[in-house]
This record gives structure tokens, C-alpha cells and sequence, in this order.
């Protein structure tokens, strides 16, 4: 069943203007003088009637229902003060009946709350009526709400990060790059790598690459290995000499590299592939090479620069995260701003999505309240029991206190009538 229309409420029709304090207390000052006055009167009428009233039937019947009145405003007064304080300050048993059992009242007031306005059942059934999910897509669907929930997304994420301890989360990179290099079979794996280039003869590319970078460092350091070897030449050799041999000597390294380079069928290059072949052998086969390699990997696990790396690599990823969610144009910041607009599409026509939002929201909300609801109870429990017993009292009076002087009013008009119905009733019947 789709929901019903969402409509724009404006927040004025929305607004209950309750009376203030001090409203409350005026309108209980008015009130409690008024039902005071009517006691006063009656008071008053019965006086006249007993001490200045001329003899006459009507005069019995006033003095009657004057009495009554009376009777009825003092109960009646006697009544909604007990609720709140002893009446004329005299421990009467059974009155202040607030102050005495405010713990009990506290409790039963959370029980009724969690009974009637939190039912896990009733919660459950309003939370399907509602369709939470379909109102949330509609609302997440409109470009304002989805770009302010885009930027809260990311503010929150920022946020997340710079609260992450560097060093903690360093630690966790260092130990999870540590524990997956770790795991790699790495001599199998170069042993194999070798092979399949061998076997595509891919590695000549290899080989000549190196040729190609002897050949440049040798002619790019002819000084400096000149002067090697005139360090390492006898004195008495004459320098010409020198120069001479070392002419031939890079020649003849030249002449070699390019000989190397252009003959695939090179006697050393066979050489090489046999040796090729012989270690990518054992680097799959022999333990030994395996458990060397293995060294090597825990030596660079180990290694200063390593630790520095996985250090470096968090300081670096933390400054772009930081960079990029601060950007409204960036594309981590797009990436969260497409994801919210596909999930209220989704949200809005996905009914199986909706259904399944909805179930587990009304499953959520059943299982708090029937795992925590008791917490409920202790919440408004303890929140009256650390009440004051006579400010509790006295804020419930001035809640309802003006209400309950309509009862004082009604009984002395009540007793009034009474009064006079008995009167009549003895004068005429008896």
C-alpha cells in the first residue's frame, strides 16, 4: 500500500501555546478565591439567617441550603487539599497524598507510558502505518535535503578521521601490509614469472634493457673510471699507457655489450637462461630458496624505511580524505552526494526495499522496547523520586489545581441543592 501524500504543514499551525507559570498560578489564585468567596457566602447567609433574617418559610429553606453549602464547600475543600498538603497543616492520615506517594506515583506513571504509548505492538503497527522509509526517499529526493544530507555525511566523515589516532592507525597499516606480505608465497611466485617469460623468450627484453643501461653508465662515467684505474696503475706506468689501456678496455666492454645485443644465440646469453631457468627451478622447489626469500621479506618488513612508508602512506591518505570531503567539488564529496540521491530513488520506488526499511525499523523498535522498556520505567521513576516531595506537589497543583477548584465550586452548589431538596422534602413529607 503506498502512503498517503506527504504535505507541507506550515510550522504555525503546528504551535500549542501552553500558559506559562505564571499564567498557571494566576489562574489558580482566581479560581481558589472564587470557590474561598462562595464559602464565605454561604458562611454568611447562614449567619443572617440564624441572627437577622425575620421569621418566615422561605428563610428555613435558605438557612438549609446555606448550611448544606457549606458542608459541601468544606468537604469538598477538605478534598483537593489532602491531595497536595495536610489540610490546616494537621498530619490527618490519609491526605498529602502527592508528597507521600510521589516514589509510587513516579512508578506507575511509567508503567502506564510504557503500557499504553509503548507497546512494542502498537509502536510496531504505527511505524508500518507510517511508511518511514517511502516518507524518508520522497524527503531525501528533494535537492536541498539530499545536498545538506550529502554535506552532514561528509562533515561526519572528516570528522571520523581526524579523530583517528595517527599512531594507531599506522600500527594497523604497518601490521596489515606486514601480515599480507607475509602471506605470499613470494619465491614460487617470482619462480613462475620467470618461467612464463622464459617461455615467450619475453625475458630478452629484460636482458637487452640491462646491456642498454651498462653500455650508458659506461660511457657516462669514463671519467670516473678512468681515474680508478689511474689510482689502482703502478706510478711507473707512464700515463699514455694508461690512457691507452683504458681506451681498449671500454672498447672492448662496448664491443661486447653490442655483440650480446644483436646475437640472441650468444653462447653468454645461453648461459643465462640456463641460470635463469636453474633459479626460477629451485625458487619454486627448493625449501632452502624459499625459507632465503622469506628472510629477505621479513628484512624488509623489518627495515626502517618500511615502517616510514606505511607512516607516510596514512599521513598522505589523511591529508587527501581531509582535503576531499571539504571540497563540495571534489569526488569523494560527488561520490556521497550520488549515493544519497540513488538511495532516496530507491527509497522512493523500491517497494520491497520500503518493505524490508520498514519491518526491520518496527523489529527494531519492538525489540528495544521489550529488552529496555523497564528502563523506561526506572527513567521516570527516578526522575520523580529525585523530585522534591513539596515542589512535586506543588507543580502538579499548579497544573491542575485551578481545575480542581471547580470542584469545590460544584460541591457548594451541589450542597446547596441538596441542602434544599432534604429541607423540602422534611417540611412537606414528614
Amino acid at each position: 500500500m503506498a502512503a498517503p501524500p506527504l504535505t507541507m504543514i506550515p510550522m504555525t499551525d503546528l504551535q500549542v501555546t501552553l500558559p506559562s507559570a505564571n499564567e498557571r498560578r494566576r489562574g489558580l489564585r482566581i479560581m481558589r478565591t472564587v470557590a474561598t468567596g462562595l464559602l464565605v457566602l454561604s458562611a454568611a447567609v447562614f449567619v443572617w439567617t440564624l441572627r437577622v433574617a425575620p421569621a418566615g418559610t422561605w428563610v428555613g429553606y435558605l438557612q438549609a441550603a446555606s448550611e448544606a453549602a457549606m458542608v459541601g464547600a468544606i468537604a469538598d475543600w477538605f478534598a483537593v487539599t489532602a491531595i497536595f498538603k495536610h489540610p490546616l497543616g494537621i498530619p490527618i492520615p490519609h491526605t498529602a497524598l502527592i508528597p507521600r506517594g510521589k516514589d509510587a506515583i513516579g512508578r506507575g506513571l511509567g508503567e502506564f507510558i510504557r503500557g499504553n504509548f509503548l507497546a512494542p505492538d502498537e509502536v510496531a503497527t504505527r511505524i508500518h502505518e507510517a511508511h518511514p522509509a517511502q516518507r524518508l526517499g520522497r524527503w531525501l529526493g528533494q535537492p536541498d535535503n539530499a545536498a545538506s544530507v550529502a554535506n552532514q555525511i561528509a562533515a561526519l566523515a572528516k570528522t571520523t578521521v581526524d579523530m583517528l589516532s595517527d599512531e594507531e592507525v599506522q600500527g594497523s597499516i604497518e601490521a596489515v601490509v606486514a601480515a599480507r606480505v607475509r602471506s605470499i608465497p613470494l619465491a614460487p611466485l617470482i619462480g613462475g614469472a620467470i618461467e612464463n617469460a622464459m617461455a615467450d623468450d619475453r625475458h630478452h627484453v629484460l636482458v637487452d634493457g640491462v646491456l642498454a643501461g651498462v653500455d650508458k653508465a659506461v660511457m657516462e662515467n669514463q671519467q670516473v673510471l678512468r681515474d680508478r684505474l689511474g689510482n689502482e696503475s703502478p706510478w711507473w706506468v707512464p700515463e699514455a699507457v694508461d690512457d691507452a689501456v683504458f681506451r681498449r678496455i671500454v672498447t672492448g666492454v662496448r664491443s661486447f655489450i653490442a655483440d650480446l645485443k644483436v646475437d640472441p644465440h650468444h653462447q653468454l646469453r645461453k648461459d643465462l637462461d640456463v641460470r635463469a631457468a636453474d633459479l626460477a627451478l629451485r625458487l619454486r622447489e627448493s625449501p632452502e630458496m624459499q625459507e632465503r626469500v622469506d628472510e629477505l621479506k621479513e628484512e624488509l618488513i623489518n627495515h626502517p624505511e618500511f615502517r616510514a612508508w606505511a607512516a607516510g602512506l596514512w599521513t598522505r591518505l589523511k591529508a587527501d580524505l581531509v582535503h576531499a570531503l571539504d571540497q563540495p567539488e571534489s569526488a569523494a564529496h560527488q561520490r556521497i552526494a550520488k549515493t544519497v540521491r540513488d538511495v532516496a530513488q530507491r527509497l522512493s520506488e523500491d517497494e520491497g526495499l520500503q518493505e524490508t526499511v520498514d519491518s526491520w525499523l518496527a523489529e527494531s523498535a519492538q525489540r528495544t522496547l521489550v529488552d529496555s522498556g523497564h528502563e523506561i520505567v526506572n527513567l521516570v521513576a527516578g526522575t520523580v523520586e529525585r523530585w522534591d516531595a513539596k515542589e512535586t506537589a506543588s507543580r502538579i497543583e499548579l497544573l491542575v489545581g485551578k481545575d480542581l477548584q471547580y470542584i469545590r465550586i460544584n460541591g457548594t452548589i451541589v450542597g446547596a441543592l441538596v441542602g434544599l431538596l432534604i429541607h423540602a422534602v422534611a417540611e412537606n413529607f414528614v
